[in-house]
């Protein structure tokens, strides 16, 4: 699927630089509830009504006047927009930020977004006008047709300021310190991350309580207390999650789909996709062959 097909029509995007907002409510209507896989890394700016997400199997209700930061490869699932909502919100390719001058893995944007901390905040009305200001400039700039001197230059330098303001936001309100996780909070988000890296090979309780040297009881006690849901459903939650971003690509069948996650045969993998979402993994195929569902 190309960069086309996968946006919401009217997002505007070149040179790896996507820009987006609610006016096209009908595209964003037909994500919901469908899981996808961030592919780009960047932020939204939330200036009315409410937008409810789930990343990596938290779900987050970003609020007015508040910048919430995506995270590249990060699994996401669009769960509500209010009928008032109105956000805009800009994703970044890796690569053309390379190319751009734009060290990636030495960005402090993009240390904020991989760190483990909140990923959404409440700005002031002038932080809000002025990074909605700088993104309005940066759409004109991308949905301008006619061949300008220095287009791509002009992007760029758009581009670099719009992070540093960013990053600047992020230092004032967290003072750029690192949290200390409490034990209960530590084991929560190792056994997230193991999660995030082993969801399509390993579905046993076992295998992540042994990996994290603690009892099955444990650290389903303590997912619970951390989350509020117990550690199997968050297995289960999570390799739907897998399964559904899979179905979704039409060049993917439902045999190989089976095979990637390593269930032992397609049977076995159909009776488990119906138990926990009601539709076998065909006829979810086709309730999702003509949607979009990546709105990052």
């Amino acid at each position: 699927m190309n960069e086309q097909e996968r946006m919401p029509q009217g997002a505007s995007t070149i040179e790896g630089i996507t820009i987006f907002s609610e006016k096209d409510r009908a595209d964003y209507t037909a994500m919901i509830n469908k899981p996808f896989r961030a592919e780009t890394a960047g932020f939204l700016l939330i200036t009315s009504g409410t937008f409810r997400l789930q990343c990596n199997l938290e779900t987050v209700t970003c609020a007015p006047n508040s910048i919430y930061f995506i995270v590249q490869g990060f699994i996401y699932t669009l769960e509500t927009v209010s009928d008032d909502c109105h956000f805009t919100g800009i994703t970044m390719d890796t690569n053309f930020l390379m190319k751009s001058g734009i060290h990636v893995t030495g960005s402090e944007l993009f240390q904020i977004t991989a760190s483990g901390i909140s990923h959404q905040y409440n700005i002031s009305k002038q932080e809000m006008e002025m990074i909605s200001a700088m993104l309005a400039i940066l759409n004109v700039k991308l949905t301008n047709n006619n061949s300008l001197y220095f287009q791509r230059e002009v992007l760029q330098h758009l581009l670099i300021a719009l992070l540093y303001e960013t990053g600047a936001i992020f230092r004032r309100y967290t003072g750029f310190q690192s949290i200390k996780l409490n034990r209960k909070e530590d084991l929560t988000a190792r056994f997230l991350d193991l999660l995030r890296l082993y969801v399509k090979s390993e579905r046993s309780l076992q295998f992540y309580a042994s990996s994290l040297s603690v009892t099955t009881g444990h650290l389903t006690k303590v997912i619970k207390q951390v989350v509020g849901k117990p550690a199997g459903e968050l297995i289960d939650a999570a390799v739907i999650a897998e399964a559904q971003i899979l179905l979704s690509n039409p060049a993917v069948s439902v045999a190989q789909a089976a095979e990637q996650l390593q269930f032992s045969d397609q049977s076995f993998f159909g009776k488990y996709f119906k138990k926990h979402t009601g539709l076998s993994p065909s006829a979810y195929k086709q309730v999702v062959k003509n949607g979009k569902n990546n709105l990052f």
